[in-house]
């Protein structure tokens, strides 16, 4: 019997305009198990695409059907960070270091900016002006400043330096923040520090866990969600979901395996 009855991979994008079908777009690839091939869309906004994601999940929800949702950016930051900002924020202890960051950019993140009545999302995004104030709170000073770097060009930001900051960073907390999770060590991904330019995962990352952040907390969602690994364990034994869980997440890299090849 399969885990999952259907499936949802998303291409991320953290991009500041309205983009679809072409590069630096966000994808969607759905399916049942039971499809010969994925259905695609390429909406042209993150809350477009957080707008199909919840359609998808709830005609699951209504079929009884357990789907995996899985996005393309990082779920989480290298070791240090979340207890870092946990500590310059004041963030609750009772709350696990990693979803304190998630509450922290659901927070701070402000999405579709200038969008008004009736108007299709702008995708226009703060996401610099919050690298910039995470800085703002990590670093001892502004000469410097880290982790996150490599900011847009089109405005300067005093905590936000375009080469990347000592390797690894030490927080004005005591903390020593590595540049690399694990899995992007053993997935050859690039830090999610980076927010600009080639090989950049870091405006995806923070585009995107407060949308994480909404789907896995969401009223409609909140009961019937986990996610993998930080809520379920290493999914090492049998029956490692509690009973009423149909939708898990997990973080995925699409580019650490070959594009499928039909074989005929």
């Amino acid at each position: 019997m399969p885990l999952f009855d259907f499936y949802i991979m998303v291409d991320w994008s953290g991009a500041a305009r309205r983009r679809g079908m072409r590069a630096d777009s966000i994808w969607i690839a759905s399916g049942s198990i039971e499809d010969e091939s994925p259905k695609t869309l390429s909406p042209f906004s993150r809350s477009e695409a957080i707008r199909l994601v919840r359609e998808l999940l709830h005609a699951q929800l209504r079929d009884g059907h357990r789907a995996l949702l899985c996005f393309d950016f990082a779920y989480g930051f290298p070791r240090d960070f979340a207890p870092a900002l946990q500590s310059a924020t004041a963030g609750a202890d009772h709350t696990l270091p990693s979803l304190a960051v998630w509450e922290f950019l659901r927070n701070e993140i402000n999405d579709d900016e200038g969008t008004t009545f009736e108007r299709k999302p702008s995708n226009r995004n703060n996401r610099f002006e919050v690298a910039n104030k995470v800085n703002s709170l990590l670093s001892e000073s502004a000469d410097s400043c880290g982790p996150f770097w490599c900011a847009s060009t089109e405005a300067p930001y005093q905590y936000l330096p375009q080469a990347r900051p000592q390797q690894p960073f030490q927080s004005a907390q005591g903390f020593l923040i590595q540049p690399l999770r694990f899995t992007d060590l053993r997935a050859r991904s690039g830090t999610p520090f980076r927010l600009n330019g080639t090989a950049s995962v870091g405006g995806q990352t923070l585009t995107g866990i407060p949308r994480l952040h909404e789907l896995r907390f969401g009223a409609d969602f909140a009961q019937r969600s986990m996610i993998w690994p930080f809520e379920t364990g290493w999914a090492t034994k049998a029956g490692w979901l509690r009973p009423g869980i149909s939708i898990v997440h997990a973080e995925i890299f699409p580019s650490v395996r070959e594009p499928f090849r039909r074989c005929y």
